[in-house]
């Protein structure tokens, strides 16, 4: 009985996201930034330590979009997916606890970060980022195309807040070193346009499985506006659009990209993303649907490759 509470709760946090956030903003740091501060002696603003509290403020805030979701979601997910919303069975008012301690945490974690870093001015992110998930969540769903625009633009944001918060070292990189700062600066707004593009194709599917509750609540997504069909066929085009992401640093020549591990990486990347949109185009209900949006997870996931063998 104990634990089936404690996997509502990670349920209700989305935990493996959450795994993922910091795993991305781990890599981006470790593997693109750092290196290329290091390698021409620049010091960095974001220690250790800092980029911890970066990390949890992330992700106490993504965590705050996932519960208010659940939250605005108990009626369409009752028709869509009865049973799932774990919302029934923590309790409305345990979820509110939770979405207000996310809230409050990463409010003054970002307040402390922000006057140790003396970076005052870049205070407004927080109430920006949190409006978005909740815009997003409360209204921005009855919105054809700008609510999944917010999710996407979000999820880039995770790696660039990276960029924002070393923007002074990456200016002395490019200055001192042009071609490792600009590769160092590529590779980050490359990946920020995968995950934007990515996130937009997942969105699209999961309105394609959410469709029928989505319709009766009124929600006005691009399936309920556009129909099936097309909403398929613009899925296809977001996926091709990805691909052609993938691949333009092998068509520029970039060094970093045609090493084998990064050409494997980007073959398997391809293949499976290949494989995905083949079976959108056959899908027809939403368990289909739900398969793939599953699917696209664990390539997001793959993508982290991207900045793995960099």
């Amino acid at each position: 009985m104990s634990s089936y509470p404690i996997l509502d709760v990670l349920r209700v946090l989305r935990f493996p996201n959450l795994v993922v956030v910091a795993a991305t903003q781990l890599l981006v740091f470790y593997r693109i930034l750092l290196p290329a501060f290091q390698q021409e002696g620049i010091t960095n603003v974001l220690t250790s330590w800092k980029l911890t509290e970066i990390i949890v403020v992330t992700l106490l805030i993504t965590a705050s979009g996932y519960l208010i979701n659940d939250l605005q979601d108990e009626t369409t997910d009752d028709i869509n997916r009865p049973g799932a919303n774990p919302v029934a069975r923590l309790g409305k008012q345990a979820v509110m606890w939770f979405y207000a301690s996310c809230i409050l945490v990463a409010f003054m974690v970002s307040q402390l970060l922000a006057y140790r870093l003396d970076e005052r001015e870049l205070l407004w992110i927080f109430p920006v980022a949190v409006g978005m998930l909740s815009i997003y969540s409360i209204g921005m769903k009855r919105i054809p195309v700008l609510g999944n625009l917010l999710v996407a633009a979000y999820c880039a944001g995770v790696p660039g807040i990276l960029l924002l918060a070393e923007r002074n070292a990456v200016r002395q990189l490019v200055a001192s070193n042009p071609e490792l700062g600009m590769n160092a600066l590529r590779v980050s707004v490359l990946f920020m346009v995968f995950a934007f593009v990515a996130t937009l194709l997942r969105e699209l599917v999961k309105d394609l499985e959410d469709i029928r509750g989505d319709r009766e609540v009124g929600r006005r997504t691009i399936p309920v506006m556009w129909g099936t069909s097309l909403s398929q066929k613009l899925g296809i085009l977001l996926g091709l659009m990805v691909i052609g992401a993938i691949l333009c640093p092998i068509f520029l020549g970039w060094p970093a990209f045609l090493a084998p591990p990064m050409l494997g990486c980007i073959v398997a990347l391809i293949i499976g993303l290949l494989y995905i949109l083949f079976q959108l185009t056959r899908a027809k209900d939403p368990k289909d649907y739900h398969r793939l949006s599953t699917q696209l997870k664990f390539f997001l996931l793959g993508g982290l490759g991207l900045l793995a063998f960099f």
